[in-house]
């Protein structure tokens, strides 16, 4: 390989490990969702069995009576 395409080549490297880190960093400054309200979280009382493996959730706390059933095995839980 010649001296130029070879420094061609590192200088594209640099710049994607930069970019890449640059990225990393901004993912990582960014926080976290924010705490719910406790005001807005109801008791509620569902257990859910894991239609793979046969893995049980019992639920006690949720933002809302009508929440979508976790997923477990990457297939979404039945409600027992």
């Amino acid at each position: 390989m010649s001296g130029l395409l070879q420094i061609g080549l590192a200088a594209l490297i640099g710049v994607v490990v930069w970019m890449s880190g640059r990225w990393a960093i901004k993912l990582l400054s960014q926080g976290g969702p924010d705490e719910p309200d406790p005001d807005d979280v109801i008791d509620v009382e569902r257990t859910f069995r894991c239609t793979v493996c046969g893995m049980q959730l019992t639920v006690t706390h949720a933002h809302d009576a009508d929440f979508a059933a976790p997923r477990h095995c990457r297939e979404d839980m039945e409600l027992v």
